[in-house]
């Protein structure tokens, strides 16, 4: 069976943790600002913030942009729950919007639609891997004090208009989850160029210090280890080869399968980098799943619903009333997201990572060509 994604890991990320594990210094240190500094420098950002993982990059990020109840926060209606999860961990109310329905993101009109006198900030969601559009979204916002927090999760090196993305809005944040464009095997990073979100961000991460046992704020132990930093500061540096050659199977797999399925649509203005492999089948999604997995390939299905039919969002008056009464009690939770919701019922990922064999890209076209014909 060809996973769907697996981490990609090799001897000089060995090396390096069994460095860390006999040196004895596995807390954050050292190498975790080493890789702070790299990483903000690959981006364009002029500071960085490493994190347990990347909700935990969500979360110091919305507070120490000043997030908190009786905020609105803007999200798209089609991304991974921890989208709207630390907003709500954050006190602050999440606002869905729709997507686009050729590249999933952030679709702007619906943002216009949806701003009111407490939205506090936007999360556009770089998803799939392809930049959401910055500007059409900025143009929206106008000179209203909205803050744009975008979210990298799937998007490590894409660019927008030529500029990396997580140094363009006034925040990024990203994760290096195990099967991310790079890797810390668990981890997160936050990147921005305002010094006072920065300092914000760096007590937050670590129970509010400003200085050893000085708490200036309520935080977390949201820190990252010594051995995180190590293996990301080997990924980073390989990072544009393990995109280009995600690029390469993504470029295979359109030629070989535009004439038989909807392959994923590029904007004119986005250099994406193919976190995942999305294929549009309407209709007998399904099907092409099950007869995927038969001969070997193992798709996977995009998210279930759109965030705001998730049990635990439709129901958060009933199951939190005591808590949440009053942040939900207005909360809009219908299903006005239409193309959010075609998309999850139709979307599956095709296998995708950047230590594909030749061999392995070949199986998934050869069988991937077969069931599209049958459907």
């Amino acid at each position: 069976m060809i996973p769907i994604s697996k981490p990609c890991i090799g001897e000089r990320e060995i090396l390096s943790v069994s460095e860390v594990l006999r040196s004895g210094k596995l807390a954050q240190g050292e190498l975790v600002e080493r890789f702070e500094r790299s990483f903000s420098s690959y981006v364009g950002s002029k500071y960085a913030i490493a994190v347990s993982n990347g909700t935990a990059a969500l979360h110091v990020a919305l507070i120490a942009m000043g997030v908190g109840p009786g905020d609105e926060v803007i999200v798209p209606s089609y991304t991974f729950f921890a989208t709207a999860s630390t907003v709500i961990l954050s006190g602050a109310r999440p606002v869905f919007v729709d997507v686009d329905p050729r590249t999933g993101t952030m679709d702007p009109k619906d943002v216009k639609r949806k701003i009111s006198g407490r939205t506090k900030a936007v999360v556009p969601v770089h998803i799939h891997g392809h930049p959401a559009d910055l500007d059409a979204i900025g143009e929206v916002l106008g000179e209203r004090e909205i803050l744009i927090l975008e979210d990298c999760a799937q998007a490590h090196g894409a660019l927008y208009k030529g500029r990396k993305v997580g140094a363009i809005g006034e925040v990024g944040a990203f994760s290096f989850y195990p099967t991310k464009n790079m890797t810390t095997g668990e981890g997160g990073i936050i990147t921005t160029n305002d010094e006072e979100i920065y300092l914000r961000a760096r007590a937050i991460r670590d129970q509010g210090q400003i200085s050893k046992y000085e708490h200036h704020f309520i935080g977390f132990n949201y820190r990252m280890t010594e051995i995180n930093a190590a293996i990301g500061l080997v990924q980073l540096e390989r990072l544009d080869e393990f995109n280009r050659r995600r690029k390469e199977i993504a470029s295979i797999y359109t030629e070989e399968l535009s004439d038989l399925v909807e392959t994923p649509y590029v904007a004119e203005w986005a250099d994406p980098v193919w976190h995942l492999y999305p294929v549009r089948v309407r209709g007998k999604r399904d099907k092409a799943l099950k007869l995927l997995a038969e001969e070997g390939v193992m798709a996977r299905a995009a998210y279930p619903m759109p965030l705001q039919e998730q049990p635990v969002i439709s129901k958060l008056k009933d199951r939190y009333h005591n808590f949440l009464s009053t942040l939900f009690e207005d909360l809009e939770i219908s299903g006005d997201t239409p193309n959010a919701k075609a998309l999850c019922e139709e979307i599956l990922y095709l296998p995708l990572y950047h230590c594909m064999t030749d061999e392995e890209v070949e199986k998934v076209v050869e069988v991937a060509k077969s069931v599209f014909r049958s459907l």
